[in-house]
C-alpha cells in the first residue's frame, strides 16, 4: 500500500508555499533558490517526488493554504491555532534570532534579566510589523525603532542609527555579505529560537510522512550540512 501510494505521488508535482525570505527561499533569475527550499526539495526527492513553491507574502500562504490551493506551506511555527489546521512535520530546521551590534562597542544582554530595564537609554531596530517574542513585542516604543526590510536595519547599525538590532543569523550574515557590511557582531546572552517545520493539510498524511522520512535520510547521507555549507551560513 505504501508503494502504490508513493508511486501515486510521483505521477505529479505537490505545491508548496512559503514567503521571500532571503538566504532560506528566494527568487533569483526566475528560479526559485535558498537554504530551506533546497532542504525540502532533496528530503522529497528521496522518494522521486517533485515539488513546486510559490513565494507569496505571508497573509496570502495562509489564504491560499485555507482555500488549499496548495498541498503544505514551510517556514512555519508550530501553534495549537496552525495544529488545528495542518499536520506539521518533523522540525528542519532551528531559526536563531539575535541581537547584533558594531564590533567594538561593549552591550552586553543577559537573559536573566528584565531586557527593559538592561536596554534602557539604548534603541533598537526592529522590523516592521514582525513579532519576535513578548519580550521583544512589549518594550516601549521609545527603545524600538521599525525599518521596513532586513537591508534597512542593517544600514542602520552600520551608520550609527540605532545600537542594537535584532535579525535572523542566517538573513544577517546573507545581507552583510551581500551590502559589503563590516564590523557587526552578535551581543552574546541572548537569543531567540524557534524550531520551523513544514505544514500539509489534514488530508495530506502520506506527505508530511514522506518528508519525514526523506528529511532523516539527507541528514544521515550529509545531504543536509552540503546544502549548509554551499550557502556558507554559519552562526554568528
Amino acid at each position: 500500500m505504501h508503494a502504490v501510494t508513493e508511486m501515486s505521488l510521483q505521477q505529479r508535482t505537490i505545491k508548496l508555499v512559503a514567503d521571500p525570505y532571503p538566504p532560506y527561499q528566494f527568487k533569483e533569475n526566475h528560479l526559485i533558490k535558498g537554504i530551506d527550499y533546497e532542504i525540502i526539495r532533496s528530503s522529497f526527492s528521496e522518494h522521486n517526488i517533485k515539488i513546486t513553491v510559490e513565494l507569496l507574502p505571508w497573509d496570502m500562504c495562509m489564504n491560499s493554504i485555507r482555500r488549499k490551493e496548495a498541498d503544505g506551506i514551510f517556514q512555519i511555527v508550530r501553534t495549537p491555532e496552525r495544529e488545528a489546521l495542518l499536520l506539521f512535520s518533523d522540525p528542519f530546521r532551528t531559526a536563531s534570532t539575535l541581537f547584533l551590534r558594531r564590533a567594538g562597542t561593549d552591550m552586553k544582554i543577559r537573559s536573566d534579566t528584565d531586557l527593559q530595564s538592561q536596554l534602557k537609554g539604548a534603541l533598537v531596530g526592529v522590523l516592521s510589523g514582525y513579532s519576535y517574542n513578548p519580550d521583544i513585542d512589549g518594550l516601549e516604543k521609545t527603545i524600538k525603532r521599525e525599518y521596513q526590510s532586513q537591508e534597512e536595519l542593517l544600514q542602520a547599525l552600520a551608520v550609527n542609527e540605532t545600537d542594537l538590532i535584532l535579525m535572523d543569523s542566517g538573513v544577517a550574515y546573507y545581507f552583510m555579505n551581500r551590502l559589503n557590511v563590516k564590523n557587526i557582531e552578535r551581543v552574546p546572552g541572548y537569543e531567540i529560537s524557534r524550531e520551523l517545520y513544514v505544514a500539509f493539510l489534514k488530508e495530506k498524511q502520506e506527505l508530511r510522512d514522506f518528508f519525514n522520512v526523506g528529511l532523516k535520510r539527507i541528514r544521515e547521507k550529509g545531504v543536509y550540512r552540503e546544502i549548509l555549507r554551499k550557502y556558507g551560513v554559519p552562526a554568528i
